[in-house]
């Protein structure tokens, strides 16, 4: 009984052990990430390529047996450079004579921290969902279909189950009798005479064909819908950041929505707005915004990859929709304030346009400009008019 106890103290404090220790590793890797970004970001990425000084993914390890060194270069480069360390002369040397701003306030732990970080952060990352949301196909796998075929090889096995039960059965009787067994040839004989039945043909081809027409109909419904489209973009540019954090409205950016057809997509003038002050980001560092102000030095439009596409013969009109219907961004874009990478929320397929046309209220507006309350919706105004779209 003491043996049990004993042992029941010690399991318990390994777990508390190790919960602790989980604990303060998350910690510190937090803290790690914070004071990389806070203070190294502008200078140094944790992996790829050189951004001012080298990246800080390897460090770690490379100066695992010279960890006081590092200390000492992190908190006075400049002081080391001066003393004549040849460690130290040698970085100064290899990254173009840039002297590293010392950080005298961080203490080993925190330097520590921020290596443990750049390295977990320099790891390769394994793609996940935006946001939770995976952007999928939505016809991919239908149940339909899938719930057709199934039932297809449902009858299939009860049909040879039946052949089956019967042979056996008759088979019996007549061995009860006195008569010949079943034979193999005769049961061959009966399932194709079953096979050949007019019932089971017609029953097979119907199932077929009402299979093979709704797989028909789901593919063609895919043609030219786009859903789930995710491009990558020549800049990584966070709309979750943007609209979402920083609250900036969608019509700051793309300002033909009330004035044009198209929405727009932002010239480089209008990200230098901000830009010209803010270089420096909080996930990327300067690496991102360092191609605006390339783009804007070197007057070069950036060239972004369109996500929206409609076909040539279908017309839309995003002023339309949003002066004049009333609709927000999000009823058509999804919430790209919560959009990481921005990628096509709904299918704009004819069905889904005209689904909406006929729930969608008019808001009709006195002469004083106030919402008349009315039951009256687009469908009602004329908008499933062939005419409206395509003309």
């Amino acid at each position: 009984m003491k043996l049990n106890i004993t042992l029941r103290h010690i399991f318990s404090l390994i777990f508390l052990l190790l919960t602790a220790t989980l604990h303060l590793q998350a910690q510190d890797l937090a803290e790690g990430e914070t004071l990389f970004k806070n203070n190294c970001s502008s200078c140094h990425r944790t992996s790829g390529a050189v951004l001012i000084g080298p990246p800080l993914g390897g460090a770690k390890a490379k100066y695992e047996n010279d960890k006081e060194w590092l200390h000492q270069w992190v908190r006075n480069s400049p002081g080391l450079i001066n003393s004549g360390d040849a460690k130290a002369v040698a970085l100064f040397e290899q990254y173009n004579r840039v002297l590293m701003t010392p950080f005298p306030a961080l203490t080993d732990e925190q330097i520590d921290n921020i290596l443990a970080w750049a390295e977990e952060d320099a790891k390769p990352k394994v793609d996940v969902a935006v946001n939770g949301t995976t952007p999928s196909d939505p016809f991919a796998d239908p149940k339909i279909y899938y719930t057709l075929l199934a039932l297809v090889g449902i009858l299939v096995m009860i049909s040879l189950i039946l052949v089956v039960i019967t042979a056996t059965l008759v088979s019996a009787v007549k061995a009860k009798d006195g008569g010949e067994p079943l034979t193999l040839a005769a049961v061959r004989t009966r399932t194709v005479s079953l096979l050949k039945n007019k019932f089971v043909i017609t029953a097979i081809i119907v199932v077929a064909l009402t299979g093979g027409t709704t797989k028909s109909i789901i593919e063609a419904r895919k043609i030219g819908l786009h859903q789930g489209y995710m491009p990558e973009q020549p800049i990584k540019f966070s709309h979750k950041l943007h609209a979402g954090t920083h609250k900036i409205d969608c019509e700051y950016c793309h300002s033909g929505v009330r004035k044009s057809k198209n929405a727009w997509i932002p010239s480089v003038n209008v990200c230098m707005n901000c830009h010209k002050y803010i270089q420096n980001g909080p996930q990327y560092g300067t690496e991102e915004i360092a191609k605006v102000l390339a783009a804007w030095n070197e007057q070069k439009p950036i060239e972004w990859v369109r996500i929206h596409n409609l076909p040539d013969h279908a017309y839309f009109n995003h002023a339309q929709h949003v002066v004049v219907g009333g609709l927000k961004c999000q009823t058509c874009h999804g919430p790209v304030e919560e959009m990481e990478v921005v990628y096509q929320f709904s299918d704009l397929g004819m069905g889904w346009c005209i689904d909406c046309h006929r729930k969608e209220p008019v808001k009709l507006k006195d002469i004083d400009g106030n919402i008349i309350p009315t039951t009256s919706t687009v469908e009602d105004m004329g908008g499933l008019d062939c005419m409206r779209c395509h003309y």
